[in-house]
């Protein structure tokens, strides 16, 4: 920077964009600590559209839109990444299969995805630290009230319980939280007595627990709700179902896009895609409930978000075409999410993870 430049604090992010033939791909940004500035650093064209970014230490995990047709095309694809680098470990293209998205267990040995289209769950193992081929299908069956959106399965969002006791799968299709026992070799098994339906017509599209793993909370797509349950040893017990918008001010479309909640789990934010917004709820620690504090403009459909260092929230709207960062300031009295005026275009961004160091 020079000698009488200050040095900038800055965190790697990835994002992932649509885009078209020149600027699909991921884009590796840096985000300035001290006032939430977005810099671009560096773009990796692709050839199929990322759909989903997962990480797990050093590994950064992308799934690919099926762009072709092709059996080569589309999976689950691993890279290596240090800050700005970005290089292709191990991929795992089961026939072309679209997934949209992934998760990777606490000792690196299984990656698991879920293919909303096929209605499938699949298991991949991790061989020497690379991915390989899926070793285990499993076919989700079933449908619900939507007649377009819920005509057949889709799972659409994997991850594992805070207890790292069980897998979780979101079915938007039928309106379940699937609960998968691990067995040997990161194989799967559906435990039914654990799995449970949320409101016909919801369409779960995430599930998210609290820091302390006390309490769950899943975003409904289709109907725009948080349902919140407090969990325990795989057990949900409902507690609370909120809208994510405030329906008295919007008679218009929306779906919900993302949740996340910041360290202490005193809140938690979600965005709204039609709305076009991100709404803060305050937490109560020790209910889980939820109480809607502030809502924040965005761009047009602010699909998904991350939080860096429990300061900035990044926004990634693809319709609008950018990504932006907001401020959560404590003990403000006229809200909790602040804009910082920084933002950067990008087409269709979908995905977003934060990266390594600062």
């Amino acid at each position: 920077m020079g000698l009488f430049f200050k040095k900038r604090k800055v965190k790697p992010i990835f994002v992932g964009s649509y885009g078209n033939d020149l600027t699909r791909g991921i884009y590796v940004f840096h985000i300035d600590i001290d006032n939430g500035e977005i810099l671009k650093k560096k773009f990796y064209k692709s050839l199929a559209n990322p759909i989903a970014i997962s990480k797990r230490e050093r590994f950064i995990y992308v799934c690919y839109k099926n762009n072709t047709g092709r059996p080569t095309d589309g999976g689950l694809w691993q890279y290596a990444s240090m800050d700005l680098q970005f290089g292709l470990a191990g991929k795992s293209t089961d026939h072309g299969k679209t997934y949209v998205d992934s998760y990777v267990n606490e000792d690196r040995t299984c990656a698991y995805a879920v293919d909303y289209y096929n209605s499938e769950v699949v298991v991949i193992p991790i061989l020497k630290q690379k991915i390989v081929k899926v070793v285990q299908t499993i076919k989700h069956q079933g449908s619900s009230v939507d007649e377009k959106r819920q005509n057949e399965a889709h799972p659409c969002f994997i991850d594992a319980t805070p207890d790292q006791k069980w897998i979780v799968v979101c079915d938007l299709g039928t309106d379940e939280i699937v609960l998968y026992d691990i067995g040997e070799k990161g194989r799967l098994q559906r435990n039914d007595e654990l799995t449970f339906k949320v409101k016909p017509g919801s369409g779960p599209k995430k599930i998210i627990f609290s820091p302390d793993g006390q309490f769950a909370y899943v975003l409904s797509e289709l109907t725009s709700e948080i349902h919140v349950y407090r969990y325990e040893d795989g057990v949900f017990t409902f507690v609370q179902t909120v809208k994510t918008y405030p329906t008295d001010e919007y008679i218009g479309q929306n779906t919900a896009g993302d949740i996340l909640i910041n360290e202490k789990g005193d809140y938690l934010f979600v965005s709204n895609c039609g709305h076009d917004s991100v709404t803060t709820f305050e937490v109560d620690l020790a209910t889980g409930m939820l109480t809607a504090v502030d809502n924040t403009d965005t761009d047009e459909k602010p699909v998904s978000m991350i939080l860096v260092i429990d300061k900035y929230i990044v926004v990634a709207s693809q319709k609008g075409g950018s990504i932006e960062s907001f401020e959560v300031r404590r003990g403000e009295s006229k809200g909790v999410l602040f804009e910082t005026h920084f933002s950067y275009m990008v087409s269709e961004p979908v995905c977003l993870i934060e990266g390594r160091g600062v």
